[in-house]
């Protein structure tokens, strides 16, 4: 590792006795670098509070959930949130999922819902509709002239060149390849950086085509939490969930794939379900109506936090049409199924 590289990192590896360390907590904050101690918000209330202030530097954050409930949509708004809060924060989206083009197009449907617009919002349709029409020469040079997306353009910019989207390859794109851009980051002067991976079972490993798929999910997650602690940045990584976790009413961090692993290399542990399919029957029996409205919520349950309070579940409301959930949620009230017993 380069001087540059090993200057930013949290902390040098080794003994220290606590003197030293206070030292050095008092260092840095004589340089005016006391802030890279400080944990990167969400976004998300009260989920930031649960988690007293945010992800901090070193930590992983595995995040998992049933298929199509919003996890890349909650991981790049996170990502989004974190470079708009806070202009000393970068944020590198490594994408196995979807191209660069895409994810910029579920940025332009956020934003534009986040301006508070209603038949105006920007949907995939709409801005595919403009692409193929040829208004203006070009999708962004055309929202830049109508005044109601120049906003939507305007804050973009504000942190278009601190959000990175790196397309990634399930077949050549493998973790030493993650710890390249990582380093790149780093070594440019990133000092607090996000790094959220989209998602983890898709990183390619050489280990052998034999190898069982637990000690590969295990070899990803350690390579991930050590590049979290090595370079004290923060690390959002998306997981799948293995068949039978695809089964059960309700996802539990236990129905990721690895999940011995996952459970303890975590420092966070974050599952996401819809809230109409983890209601417990009686409130499907007494009040059809209003746990028909549920479908549009999703439940984040934090079943690890090494930083704070676990077993904790909030809901907030899904806008699917514009890859966002919105920011103000609350702690559930309803009785939710509990099918199994989380790892400790």
């Amino acid at each position: 590792m380069t001087g540059s590289l090993t200057a930013l990192q949290l902390e040098a590896t080794g003994p220290a006795s606590l003197a030293e360390v206070m030292q050095e907590v008092e260092d840095l904050a004589q340089n005016g670098k006391a802030e890279r101690l400080s944990p990167i918000p969400t976004g998300f209330s009260p989920l930031d509070e649960i988690l007293n202030g945010g992800i901090r530097p070193g930590e992983l954050l595995m995040l998992g959930g049933a298929f199509g409930v919003g996890k890349t949509i909650w991981a790049l708004q996170v990502a989004r949130n974190a470079v708009v809060a806070d202009p000393s924060v970068r944020a590198l989206y490594i994408c196995y999922e979807h191209d660069r083009p895409h994810l910029f197009s579920r940025l332009l449907c956020l934003e534009s819902a986040e301006r508070g617009y209603r038949e105006d919002a920007l949907t995939l349709r709409r801005l595919a509709d403009i692409s193929l029409s040829g208004k203006g020469g070009g999708l962004v040079k055309w929202l830049r002239s109508v005044p109601r997306y120049a906003t939507v353009m305007q804050a973009i910019d504000s942190y278009a060149d601190r959000l990175i989207l790196a397309k990634a390859s399930g077949d050549h794109t493998g973790l030493e390849e993650v710890r390249s851009w990582v380093k790149d980051e780093v070594a440019a002067g990133a000092t607090r950086l996000l790094v959220v991976v989209d998602y983890l079972q898709k990183i390619p490993v050489r280990l052998g085509a034999l190898e069982p798929e637990t000690e590969v999910t295990t070899y990803l997650t350690q390579g991930l939490k050590e590049l979290a602690m090595a370079l004290g940045v923060q690390v959002i990584a998306i997981a799948a969930s293995d068949r039978p976790g695809l089964k059960s009413k309700r996802m539990r961090l236990s129905d990721l794939r690895g999940s011995s692993a996952l459970q303890y290399e975590a420092d966070v542990g974050l599952i996401l379900n819809n809230k109409y399919n983890i209601l417990s029957r009686e409130h499907m029996v007494y009040n059809v109506s209003q746990a028909e409205a549920m479908r549009g919520w999703v439940v984040f349950s934090v079943e690890k936090n090494r930083a704070g309070r676990n077993a904790v579940d909030m809901e907030f409301q899904l806008d699917a049409a514009h890859f966002r959930i919105l920011t103000k949620g609350e702690f559930v009230r309803e009785r939710l199924v509990d099918e199994k017993v989380v790892l400790e």
